[in-house]
């Protein structure tokens, strides 16, 4: 009886100084839409999607480092010159750091505004389309469907996305006890693919096709402590 009192004390000594403690872990999973952007870019939005594992340190009342380990899907569809319609998808594992703002509302409620960079690193993706062949007479074949991996050097016969990525993320988060809502934005800073540019050609004037993404979240969570 003895060792099951001190082990039940134990155990919630262990549980106490958990919850006291300025470190806390959640998971994430979120849909949305996303784009490219930049100069000479009229990309159309498509359906983007996130899932992720972070962790926060409170710093004091008001201020929290967070980060995560994120699985993104983004991408975009577009038009391009001797190309064709495409629409690509790519595939990132990435990690924000980010400083939050936290305010808290109420006893079970409190809301934070975060901003801070972020990191990425391609891990698959695949990108399709329809190429239009000017040169043949023979109706149907005009248009030629095509399925090629998104990341890779286009002399391999990919698309010739840089696996890199980078930029700012910013969100804002309303939570209820353990569970996390919040909206979430990530611009990129990175030109996505300098390769395109080696089979588009460019009307006098045109300084080229360097799309960045874009990508917007709506995410659901849940904090463990």
């Amino acid at each position: 009886m003895k060792k099951i009192i001190i082990t039940i004390c134990m155990t919630m000594t262990v549980l106490a100084g958990m919850a006291q403690s300025p470190l806390s872990f959640h998971a994430k999973a979120g849909i949305g839409t996303s784009h490219f952007h930049g100069k000479h870019s009229s990309s159309d939005t498509k359906i983007a999607y996130k899932a992720s594992v972070g962790a926060e340190y409170t710093l004091n009342k008001t201020w929290v480092l967070q980060s995560a380990l994120e699985f993104v899907s983004i991408g975009g569809k577009d038009e391009m010159k001797n190309i064709g319609h495409i629409k690509m998808n790519e595939l990132y594992l990435q990690i924000p750091l980010m400083i939050a703002a936290r305010l808290q509302l109420g006893r079970d409620y409190q809301a934070s505004l975060s901003v801070g960079p972020y990191a990425a690193i391609g891990v698959a993706g695949k990108t399709s389309g329809e190429v239009y062949d000017y040169f043949s007479s023979k109706p149907g074949e005009q248009e030629q469907r095509f399925r090629i991996d998104t990341f890779g050097s286009m002399v391999d016969g990919k698309m010739g996305n840089n696996r890199f990525d980078a930029g700012i993320a910013i969100g804002l988060t309303l939570e209820y006890r353990k569970f996390i809502i919040g909206a979430e934005t990530q611009v990129g800073m990175v030109k996505v693919n300098e390769q395109i540019n080696q089979v588009i050609s460019h009307s006098e004037g045109e300084k080229g096709y360097f799309p960045k993404n874009f990508a917007a979240f709506f995410t659901l969570g849940y904090r463990f402590w």
